[in-house]
């Protein structure tokens, strides 16, 4: 807690009246990074619709690196033992806008296609994450070129 009220330039007694431990302000900081996120993909997905399913892919998976790289503590706390957990209703907007980037980018998608395909892409992205945060910066490149393999590979079949 000392290094962290360091960083925030804050001191450690003002630190404990907002979080009595780490896992307050742990939790705190996830739920703001949940709520940055969301608003990172629906700017990221409000763009015209990228042509081809590479590009789309590579959106994706570029798309939460970026969002990784400007919070360094997103992958620490993704991999910390706390209990969070959201609501469906709580994690249906993003969902509901990957899909609707998905239908721009095939308009006869159905839409409850389109939202099973970006639960699927959601899913990926943790599966990137996972495996991100314990490679070495050496392996991250790798881990970054498979991940991308496998999203196009499902965005060819889910596109089609």
């Amino acid at each position: 807690m000392t290094a962290i009220a360091e960083q925030a330039q804050a001191s450690i007694g003002t630190l404990y009246d907002y979080f009595p431990d780490k896992p307050a302000l742990a939790l705190v900081l996830i739920t703001q990074y949940v709520h940055e996120a969301e608003e990172h993909w629906a700017k990221l997905l409000q763009l015209p619709p990228a042509r081809g399913k590479a590009t789309i892919a590579d959106t994706f998976i570029e798309g939460i690196l970026e969002f990784v790289r400007e919070r360094p503590a997103y992958l620490t706390l993704g991999g910390a033992p706390l209990a969070y957990a959201r609501t469906k209703a709580a994690r249906e907007p993003l969902r509901r806008t990957i899909a609707a980037a998905l239908q721009n980018l095939k308009p006869s998608l159905p839409a409850e296609q389109a939202f099973l395909n970006a639960q699927v892409i959601v899913e990926i992205i943790k599966g990137l994450l996972a495996v991100y945060r314990l490679a070495t910066p050496k392996e991250r490149e790798s881990v970054v070129t498979e991940f991308k393999k496998v999203m196009r590979l499902y965005l060819t079949d889910a596109l089609a």
